[in-house]
Formats: C-alpha cells, sequence, structure tokens
C-alpha cells in the first residue's frame, strides 16, 4: 500500500510539473515583449563585443558605466560568446529558464513545509494551488519575459527567502548559501542591498543567541 502510494505521489507531482511547463510556456508566449530600456545593457554588451570593456561610448568619447544589473549583463555576454546568441535573441530565453527555477524552488518550499499527519495527505494539493495562483498571475507571466533582468532577481530572491527559512540554521552550509545568494542579488540590481542588511542581521542574530546561551550556562 505504502509503495502504491508513492507511486501515486510521484505521478502527481509528473503531472503538475507537466501541467506548469506548458501554462508557463503559454503564459510566457502570450506576454512576451522586450522593453526599450533592455537595449541600454545590449548597447554595453556590444561595445564589449567590440573591445571597449562594458562603456556606453566608444573612443575617443568618455567611456561612461551607467547599467545598474552587472550579473544579468555578464550572463548575457557569456552566453554571446559561448553559445553565439545575441542578446535580444537570447535575454527572454534565459528569463524564461529563470522563471521555470523560480517555480521549482517555490515548490520545494511547498514540499518541506512541516505539516501534520491530516494536512500532509493533502500536500499535492497544497503544491497545484500555489502554482495555479502564481501561472495565472498575469504581472508574473509579463516578467517571465521583458529582456531587463527581472526574472532572474526573482529567481535569486526566492532562493534567498529558500536559504532563510530551509536550509539549517547556523550551520556552514546555510551561512555560504545565503551569502553566496545575497552577493548575487546585489550584482543583479541596486535592490538587494536591502537583502544584504536582512542577511547580515540574520547571520549576526544567530550566531548571538548560541553565546547568549553558554553565557547562561555558565551563569
Amino acid at each position: 500500500m505504502r509503495e502504491i502510494g508513492e507511486s501515486k505521489s510521484k505521478l502527481g507531482l509528473l503531472l503538475i510539473a507537466a501541467a506548469t511547463l506548458v501554462a508557463v510556456y503559454l503564459g510566457w508566449r502570450m506576454f512576451w515583449f522586450l522593453t526599450d530600456d533592455a537595449f541600454i545593457a545590449f548597447r554595453y554588451l556590444s561595445n564589449s563585443r567590440l573591445g571597449y570593456g562594458y562603456v556606453w561610448n566608444a573612443p575617443p568619447f568618455r567611456p561612461v558605466e551607467g547599467y545598474t544589473s552587472f550579473l544579468w549583463v555578464v550572463l548575457l555576454d557569456v552566453v554571446w560568446r559561448v553559445g553565439g546568441v545575441e542578446p535580444p535573441a537570447a535575454a527572454n530565453n534565459i528569463s524564461l529558464v529563470c522563471t521555470y527555477l523560480t517555480l521549482l524552488v517555490g515548490a520545494q518550499m511547498v514540499l518541506k513545509l512541516k505539516l501534520n499527519e491530516r494536512l500532509g495527505k493533502h500536500r499535492l494539493l497544497f503544491l497545484s494551488l500555489v502554482l495555479l495562483g502564481v501561472v495565472t498571475n498575469r504581472t508574473f507571466l509579463a516578467w517571465s519575459s521583458s529582456g531587463l533582468e527581472t526574472a532572474l532577481f526573482n529567481l535569486l530572491l526566492t532562493l534567498w527567502i529558500y536559504c532563510s527559512l530551509f536550509v539549517k540554521r547556523g550551520s556552514g552550509h546555510w551561512v555560504f548559501w545565503l551569502t553566496l545568494v545575497t552577493g548575487l542579488l546585489c550584482l543583479t540590481r541596486p535592490d538587494g542591498l536591502l537583502f544584504a542588511a536582512a542577511t547580515v542581521l540574520q547571520v549576526a542574530g544567530t550566531m548571538w543567541r548560541p553565546r547568549q546561551r553558554a553565557d547562561g550556562r555558565k551563569q
């Protein structure tokens, strides 16, 4: 009976995954757009390919750096240099991959929620409802494209939440992954600095508590 239940769970997960993949792809195609602002980063990439680095102006004009999404620019540059796919063609495809990964991390959080035995029997139902709510959200689907770093930032932010809540606090793995994701958030958008401050508070608070307990025992 237990094996039958596990088989049904695996089949249910596969069906949910397949439905999510199709729904997101259709939504991505329906709301696909490439904003004008994306071409700001594309110009920096073009100058980099010409050998001038990530600058707005080519010589003899003064080189100016004005983009705010360094990690996104580097990612597009790597794809262009390695795969030969130019940024306007690659950007939204990369965003789609980031969107899928965001949903994967979100699904992992739902599956790892601590539920009592009664609620645990309906975990797949909860997962289905969460994913249904996300993939039918017009804003979420719209920003699965755009050419900007939004989908990448959403992925990293979801990973940051996962590290904060589902990785064992105080462990070396927790500190490593939380700080790594925080660093990537900061490199993706200036908004990441807000999460850098939150990360410092989390790590400091977690490291401070064991010392307080140890001091209490000594007393």
